[in-house]
């Protein structure tokens, strides 16, 4: 299971109610409809609708992809995607877009391998770490880093163990570690590393929140930074109380999480399209830091209408904003643009793979699994 599939138990797998936050949606039986007026910068260059496969749920760190998303969009329900024109600068591009999300609707694929059985989907979601490891039978590479560092993390209990500030101090405390029935590399690169120990790893697929509850304390959790502690001490009544946490990326283990990808075949034949359309997703990402009200609220309302059991609130939606940009997820690339791969990061996670990973990535390099080429240097979130 990947860590979407850690975050699933926390989706559907409580046990316990968060808070009044359960959501009842009215649902929707119309079809998405084209209505684009198919005149924009987009309109020659790229396909009629630009479908994009999302990972997970609707949620704040899906930001920059629903900021392309104007007034004037139809819900389906059934289905669980939203379409409409893609906006570009306030503008109709010339084309629709269509978010599909991941989790449940799709049984928990990943984005790469739904590109391959749809070939509408152009661009998907993926983690450079998890995809490399495929790339024989379903080559992608990413053309945008929506995400300057990932968010997951490892947090725990402060008052539990207050003299912790890092993942490394859980070690001498030897406090379990739940990372779900995860086979992530991150976990076995803290293990191989020294960081942890593997006899604190927990890998039974518990439920959550209800496990870290139950544990009073005494159980430190994998998850997101963004998300997780405003669940837990807003929406958890049961816990009610802050938790504290580091990011996977300070360990060293430098992950490009929910980098947009394309298949080589798509890379190959749209690439046109891409130089067009990729600069306006990097300004979709600066857009969504500087001002993310509306798309948030677009995100809760897919919530209510998909009706899949995930829940998600217009705080918890702030809150992920606000902290991704105070912690840099949300923000520019080391060299100060939005986007862009670092070739020697992706290298260092090429070489983490290869020893600390169950895949074959002997013929992987930074070249094949990620492009700055169609990137726009002068776009920064400043």
């Amino acid at each position: 299971m990947t860590t979407s599939g850690i975050r699933r138990s926390l989706a559907v797998g409580s046990t316990l109610l968060v808070g009044s936050l359960v959501l009842t949606a009215c649902g929707s039986d119309e079809e998405p409809t084209a209505t684009t007026t198919g005149e924009g910068v987009l309109a020659e260059v790229c396909p009629e609708t630009v479908v994009i496969q999302a990972d997970w749920e609707p949620e704040a760190e899906h930001g920059g992809i629903y900021k392309l998303i104007g007034d004037d969009y139809t819900i389906d329900a059934d289905a669980k995607s939203v379409t409409g024109p893609l906006i570009v600068d306030g503008e109709d591009s010339g084309v629709n877009i269509e978010i599909r999300i991941g989790g449940t609707s799709v049984g928990f694929q990943s984005a790469q391998s739904l590109i391959y059985q749809d070939r509408d989907i152009m661009f998907g979601y993926g983690r450079v770490g998890e995809y490399m490891a495929t790339q024989a039978d379903t080559p992608v590479i990413g053309v945008l880093a929506s995400m300057a560092i990932s968010p997951y993390a490892v947090y725990w209990d402060e008052e539990t163990y207050p003299e912790v500030e890092t993942i490394a101090d859980l070690k001498d405390t030897g406090a379990p570690i739940s990372v779900g029935s995860s086979e992530d590399v991150w976990v076995d690169y803290l293990v191989g590393t020294g960081v942890i120990d593997e006899d604190q790893v927990d890998r039974s697929d518990q439920n959550k929140p209800a496990a870290f509850v139950s544990a009073k304390g005494e159980l430190a959790e994998a998850g997101f930074l963004t998300a997780e502690p405003f669940m837990y001490e807003e929406e958890i009544p049961e816990w009610g109380k802050p938790v504290k946490g580091q990011l996977i990326h300070d360990t060293g283990f430098p992950e490009y999480f929910q980098a947009l990808t394309v298949s080589t075949a798509t890379y190959e034949k749209e690439a046109d399209c891409l130089k067009e359309i990729v600069p306006i997703m990097q300004q979709a990402q600066v857009d969504y830091i500087n001002d993310a009200t509306a798309t948030n609220e677009l995100v809760v309302e897919l919530v209510k209408e998909y009706d899949t059991g995930w829940v998600y609130s217009l705080e918890g939606g702030e809150y992920a904003h606000k902290t991704g940009v105070e912690l840099g997820v949300l923000g520019d690339s080391e060299d100060g643009v939005m986007g862009t791969f670092d070739l020697e990061r992706v290298q260092t996670l090429i070489d983490i793979v290869d020893e600390y990973g169950k895949g074959d990535v002997s013929d992987a390099t930074p070249e094949t699994l990620v492009t700055n080429e169609f990137i726009d240097t002068s776009i920064s979130a400043g």
